[in-house]
């Protein structure tokens, strides 16, 4: 019996696949800097709403990136059922 790997094969990575990896880089950055921000690490302590503003960008991000991988997601099902 063949182990078959729960990942997807190398030939999905397409477009939208790293238009979705530039997305969660952006989103780990964003977040980490928001955080630093915030806590007053970047910045001093003034800059605590700039960097609750920071890390809502970095939510937007994120939620940007799921849109796409579940409107991939939906694409791939009709397919399947044509």
């Amino acid at each position: 019996m063949q182990h078959r790997s729960h990942r997807r094969p190398e030939k999905i990575h397409d477009i939208n696949f790293k238009v979705r990896q530039v997305l969660n880089i952006l989103f780990m950055v964003t977040a980490i800097v928001g955080c630093l921000m915030y806590t007053g690490v970047i910045g001093g302590e003034e800059n605590e709403m700039k960097g609750a503003i920071v890390v809502i960008i970095a939510v937007l991000i994120k939620m940007a990136e799921c849109m796409i991988r579940l409107l991939k997601k939906n694409n791939n099902e009709e397919d399947e059922e044509e």
